[in-house]
């Protein structure tokens, strides 16, 4: 089985933060690491489409490149994780301080017409922040240029979906609207591949096939069975073991051919529980596990993670 890290894009605003990582991860046998650089419609590497990250303060510094060529001395495949619809969200509901950033730039492109009087920067109970309208053409065609950019640029084992969904279907102009997901997918695949074959196409999903059917319109069995998506990440994220297995189990089911590796929390403290939720998506028949997510004061879990495969 394959072990990997989601790194979130707080992780990874210092270059002595972007060695820390490879350090821990490499000196465990992690040697997949799906790192977090368009987080909120912007740039944690050198962009002509989307700003640079407010939370890059150190001159000069490009985590991505960075990530790739320290890296790949010790054997780190880097994964390129890009948030899609999701553009904007700010704890203290203030808006991206750069006039060039996509809710700045192209207001008629969020989900809902008058945009950031709809969508709380800050989120709510049923959504995370602001997200662009999947049913918008020229906001997919946008999109899927930033992740051509990204393949093109930097050598990264693939691109990582997240966030390709509704916040939920109640945002959406009916149940249908899962067509404007899944064509964002269709033809990022086609451009991505075309631009570097050799890249693989992963997706964070949503583990219940029929919640992410239903509830966020992300048809993720039906991406597999074209062959949009090399891998698969269900993000089985409970406390149940008993939920894990059947979460994994179902989404193994779901996409039998695909890649798959079981997404799992670290849950602070809980040694026992991540042992044995490895153990859940190795009988599910994962091919690997991915932990949300890498945090340096929790290296415990990090030794409990490598050591459980």
């Amino acid at each position: 089985m394959r072990k990997a890290l989601w790194v979130v894009r707080g992780k990874i605003t210092t270059a002595k933060a972007i060695d820390d990582l490879i350090e821990d991860a490499a000196t465990r046998g992690i040697f997949d690491l799906v790192v977090q650089v368009r987080g909120r419609g912007d740039a944690y590497y050198r962009s002509s489409l989307e700003p640079r990250a407010e939370a890059l303060t150190e001159d000069g510094l490009d985590p991505l490149d960075r990530l790739i060529r320290y890296g790949g001395t010790a054997g780190i495949r880097v994964h390129a994780w890009a948030n899609v619809y999701f553009v904007w969200s700010h704890p203290e509901k203030r808006l991206p301080v750069d006039p060039s950033h996509i809710v700045h730039r192209h207001p008629e492109w969020l989900l809902r017409p008058d945009g950031v009087h709809a969508l709380d920067p800050a989120g709510g109970r049923d959504w995370e922040g602001i997200y662009t309208d999947p049913a918008n053409a020229d906001a997919r065609r946008f999109t899927i240029d930033v992740f051509e950019d990204i393949v093109r640029r930097y050598r990264v084992e693939s691109l990582h979906y997240d966030y390709v969904r509704y916040p939920q279907v109640t945002y959406a102009a009916s149940p249908d609207d899962h067509r404007h997901v899944t064509a964002l997918v269709r033809d990022s695949a086609s451009r991505i591949r075309t631009a570097r074959p050799s890249v693989q196409i992963s997706a964070a999903v949503f583990p219940d096939p029929r919640v992410a059917r239903d509830v966020v319109l992300q048809r993720w069995p039906e991406w597999a069975a074209e062959g949009l998506v090399d891998l698969l990440c269900p993000m089985a994220y409970r406390q149940e073991t008993k939920e894990v297995s059947r979460l994994l189990t179902a989404a193994r089911n779901a996409a039998p051919k695909t890649e798959m590796w079981g997404g799992l929390m670290a849950y602070a403290g809980e040694r026992e529980r991540l042992n044995g939720q490895v153990g859940a998506a190795r009988d599910a028949g994962c091919d690997g596990a991915i932990l949300f997510s890498y945090d340096p004061a929790q290296r415990d879990l990090l030794d409990v993670f490598a050591a459980a495969f």
